[in-house]
């Protein structure tokens, strides 16, 4: 009843059916591997050139102390508080988008702000 012949051939069918599965395995276990550091990688390229461009910018020329003053002072009687401006940000231009000026609108409205009468 037993016979070696059919043993033998079904025990090679089983170790080469698994050595193909576990290769196979290896081998989409080592593309996945590679897509990481290829990722990593254009993140790394994408960061470094987007610093680039934004070191290369410069400031606008239309900061000066004038202006600086009059937006201090504005804020000053607004608030009834001393401010310092440490950081001046032009809002619009090419970055600027529906959804920011829909967010920015909403946050300055917002804020409470008691108009003397």
């Amino acid at each position: 009843m037993f016979n070696a012949d059919l043993f033998f051939e079904a025990l090679l069918i089983m170790v080469v059916g698994i050595s193909v599965v576990f290769s196979a395995l290896a081998l989409l276990a080592g593309m996945i591997w590679c897509f990481k550091f290829a990722d990593e990688y254009s993140n790394r390229k994408k960061i470094t050139n987007y610093s680039k461009k934004i070191e290369s910018e410069e400031a606008p020329d239309e900061v000066n102390d004038e202006l600086v003053a009059v937006l201090s002072a504005a804020i000053e009687a607004t608030l009834h508080k001393s401010v310092i401006i440490r950081k001046i940000q032009f809002l619009g231009g090419k970055s600027t988008t529906a959804w920011r000026s829909s967010g920015r609108s909403t946050h300055m409205r917002s804020h409470q702000i008691n108009l003397r009468k």
